[in-house]
């Protein structure tokens, strides 16, 4: 639940935001820009995935920099470690995406290549911010349901990332089998495109929700709008 009484969260939450808001939609009007955007699906667009995992990275180390010192001198005792492991997990959790784009009805017996670059693009997008915040423990007690996330205003906001990422992959699937010959229709674009809209989206609504919390205070009408908001997003 995203609460007005944990300033500091709510602050974190809307700069990472604000910072998903500029560089995602930089990227695919520069990529736009130079005629690259009928190739995010192959090899070649592999920089569009590391542009994005350093932004990511980055966006964790801050939401992370409120951590205890103590803390953080005990963890790094054992990071290598977790490093390796959250890596293992990741390319589980990338097989498993390949597999199940598969099974929704991706081409099986050629794209492969496109598909492995959607399934790292979900990865990166749904289950690595959320590792990176919590490590892979947690993240996956998180994922299983094991853990409540409803208290913690920033896990809230990964989660309801990762659900409406994938939302917007499955959602840009629809346009492919259209009639409409046209070159964006091509697999998996749509779907890559789908989940990057899905993103920036629900980065938008996080955006939007935490200022009109703010504004509800001295507007109460306004809380009608953040209901609305809150129907978009898992955590309420």
């Amino acid at each position: 639940m995203f609460s007005l009484n944990n300033h500091l969260e709510l602050r974190r939450v809307t700069i990472s935001s604000l910072v998903t808001c500029i560089y995602l939609p930089s990227i695919v009007t520069v990529i736009s820009y130079k005629g690259l955007l009928y190739s995010v699906g192959n090899a070649s667009s592999l920089y569009i995935l590391v542009l994005i995992f350093v932004a990511e990275l980055m966006k964790s180390f801050y939401l992370n920099s409120n951590n205890d010192l103590h803390i953080k001198k005990k963890a790094s005792k054992s990071r290598a470690g977790d490093i390796v492991k959250s890596f293992v997990f990741l390319l589980g959790v990338m097989f498993s995406f390949f597999v199940g784009i598969i099974l929704f009805g991706a081409p099986v017996l050629e794209y492969h290549e496109e598909t492995l670059m959607l399934s790292c693009l979900l990865t990166l997008l749904t289950v690595f911010p959320l590792i990176a915040h919590t490590g892979m423990e947690l993240a996956i007690q998180l994922l299983f349901g094991v853990k409540n996330f409803s208290r913690d205003t920033i896990i809230a906001m990964l989660v309801n990332n990762a659900l409406l990422t994938v939302c917007g992959a499955w959602l840009g699937a629809v346009v492919i089998p259209l009639d409409w010959n046209t070159p964006w229709q091509q697999w998996p674009i749509p779907c890559y495109l789908g989940a990057i809209g899905g993103y920036l989206l629900s980065n938008v609504l996080t955006v939007t929700k935490v200022t009109l919390m703010s504004a509800a205070n001295k507007y109460p009408v306004l809380n009608i709008v953040v209901n609305m908001i809150n129907r978009l997003h898992i955590s309420k």
